[in-house]
């Protein structure tokens, strides 16, 4: 009992990760790496003054590829914690870029990163989550993330539901970032970059838009330099980066700090090598990366 709990701890640690770094992985040009996490065009936070230029050597610039807003770049892994058995992961995820979408007032790249479909005789759902992201004047852009349900009742069991009740439910739960947090592409060895907003968290049933609820929010993302990390997949040359994301007011603020490392050359520039809270990470074991 006491692994179970800690493997779906550890699992809701990286997704929470992977959601922060889906929209940071990106930019530095070509498909030699891609994206691995969420936020509307509304006003645009404006991007801090940009530093003077680190040495290409120090830069986070190489650590992301444009590749990732590119729709059609797929990017699939697998993670484990570090000393355990690689051949059976605690984690895996897949993301493929898609088109631009409606979100939040915006227009922004939309990342598919997980699709589900339940079926049975009578009944069949089907779950898909998406994050939203873009990259404008050398900044990423993190406007939110949704999940959309769609169940359907068989037309066979239709004298079984109450007179009146659809046999189509479509359901959405998004939360935008308003103006959207704007972090620079090119950061230099302990440069950290803060930005305020607002987190709303909105819910919709077949077209019809629920309560929102809305709380200040604000990220700050520090680029903390380059390490070299050992990996199943090889030695890379990495970017370390943390983001905190604290949502509330004084007093009843939630906030979280994850750790990424991202790699800055190779096959897989850009992608997520490993990641985690302050305290545990998981390091990925598998990867396939198809970058457009």
């Amino acid at each position: 009992m006491k692994k179970a709990r800690s493997n779906n701890i550890s699992r809701a640690r990286l997704l929470a990760i992977v959601a922060a770094v889906a929209a940071i992985s990106a930019c530095g040009g070509g498909g030699d790496g891609g994206g691995a996490p969420a936020f509307p065009i509304l006003p645009i936070a404006e991007p801090a003054p940009p530093p003077t230029p680190a040495p290409v050597s120090d830069s986070s610039g190489p650590c992301f590829n444009e590749a990732d807003f590119r729709e059609g770049t797929v990017v699939e892994f697998e993670a484990a914690k570090p000393g355990t058995d690689p051949a059976t992961p605690s984690f895996r995820r897949k993301a493929v870029i898609e088109a631009r979408e409606a979100f939040g007032g915006a227009n922004p790249i939309a990342v598919n990163v997980g699709s589900e479909t339940f079926k049975s005789p009578q009944f069949q759902q089907s779950t898909v989550k998406k994050e939203y992201k873009d990259l404008v004047n050398g900044s990423f852009l993190l406007y939110g993330k949704s999940t959309t349900y769609k169940n359907t009742i068989d037309p066979s069991m239709a004298s079984s539901v109450p007179p009146g009740f659809p046999l189509e439910n479509i359901s959405t739960v998004s939360q935008t970032f308003t103006p959207p947090f704007a972090f620079p592409v090119n950061m230099a060895p302990g440069q950290v970059v803060s930005q305020q907003s607002t987190a709303a968290k909105t819910s919709v049933l077949n077209g019809q838009s629920g309560t929102t609820v809305s709380l200040p929010a604000s990220g700050e993302l520090t680029y903390h330099g380059r390490e070299q990390l050992e990996t199943p997949l090889g030695t890379f040359n990495t970017c370390k980066l943390s983001l905190k994301i604290t949502v509330g007011a004084a007093g009843i603020s939630k906030d979280i700090t994850r750790e990424f490392w991202l790699a800055a050359e190779g096959p897989y520039r850009g992608q997520l090598l490993k990641g985690g809270d302050t305290k545990t990470s998981m390091v990925v074991t598998k990867m396939t990366y198809v970058p457009k």
